[in-house]
C-alpha cells in the first residue's frame, strides 16, 4: 500500500530570507570589473545583501561589478557579484561595503522598514491592542549592551508595539523575550512614535514572520470592534 503521507511544503521564499527585500525605485548604474561596461537599469528591490536591476541588457552569471545606486540625490555605491541574469534583469549581491556606503544603506532601509511596518499595521486583521510582559535587549548608543523589562502596547504576526525608555533607532538589531513563555526572536526597529512620559512607542519587527510568537489568534478579515490605528 502507497505511502500516502503528503511530502511537506516547501517554505516560502519569503519564509526563508533572513535579509528581507523590500521595493524599492531608483537609478543605478552597473559597471563590470573586467571590461569596464556600463549598463543602465532600474532597480526595483533591495536587501542588505544585494538588489534586483530591470536592464536591457545582463551580463553573465558570476561577473563582477559595481553598483552605483541614486535616489533623491544620494548615491550608494559597493561592489557586488551577479547571481541572477535573466533578458528583463539581474539579481546582485553586495561584497564588502564601506562603512559610509552602509550607513546610507541602513538608512534607506530603515524607511523602507518602516513604510512597510506602518503599511501591516494597518490592517485590523493583523493587530491585536495587547499587553505582554517582555525583556528588550541590544546595543545603546555608544555600544554598551542594554536589557530593558517592558511592555507590548499592541502585538501582530510580524513584530509589536512597544515602550521603551532607552533611546533606540531606525533600522537597530534588538532582542526580543516573551517572558511569559521564554520564547526569543531577533527584531530590527522599524518605527519611532510617540512619546509617553519618559517612554517611546517603537514598533520592532520580527526578521520573518512569526504568528505564534504572541500565542494568540489574530482576528479574521472581516472582524474590526474594539481595535484602533496605531
Amino acid at each position: 500500500m502507497a505511502d500516502k503521507t503528503k511530502e511537506p511544503a516547501p517554505r516560502r521564499a519569503a519564509e526563508r530570507r533572513t535579509h528581507p527585500r523590500y521595493g524599492f525605485n531608483a537609478d543605478a548604474e552597473v559597471i563590470e570589473d573586467v571590461s569596464g561596461a556600463r549598463i543602465e537599469a532600474r532597480i526595483t528591490d533591495i536587501s542588505q545583501r544585494g538588489c534586483y536591476v530591470e536592464t536591457a541588457r545582463s551580463s553573465p552569471l558570476g561577473t563582477a561589478i559595481k553598483v552605483q545606486i541614486t535616489t533623491s540625490g544620494e548615491s550608494f555605491v559597493a561592489p557586488g557579484r551577479i547571481v541572477y541574469s535573466s533578458d528583463k534583469g539581474m539579481g546582485l549581491t553586495f561584497g564588502d561595503i564601506e562603512e559610509k556606503q552602509l550607513e546610507r544603506l541602513e538608512a534607506w532601509l530603515g524607511s523602507l522598514r518602516e513604510r512597510d511596518w506602518l503599511v501591516q499595521n494597518r490592517r485590523r486583521t493583523q493587530r491585536v491592542i495587547m499587553r505582554v510582559p517582555v525583556r528588550i535587549s541590544g546595543q545603546n548608543f555608544v555600544g554598551s549592551q542594554f536589557e530593558e523589562e517592558t511592555h507590548t502596547l499592541a502585538v501582530n504576526a510580524n513584530g509589536a508595539l512597544v515602550a521603551l525608555s532607552v533611546p533606540v533607532r531606525k533600522g537597530q538589531v534588538l532582542h526580543l523575550l516573551n517572558v511569559a513563555m521564554g520564547d526569543k526572536a531577533e527584531c530590527v526597529v522599524a518605527h519611532l512614535g510617540k512619546r509617553q512620559g519618559e517612554l517611546l512607542e517603537v514598533g520592532i519587527a520580527f526578521r520573518l514572520p512569526n504568528p505564534n510568537f504572541w500565542r494568540v489568534a489574530f482576528p479574521p478579515r472581516d472582524w474590526s470592534y474594539g481595535l484602533d490605528e496605531f
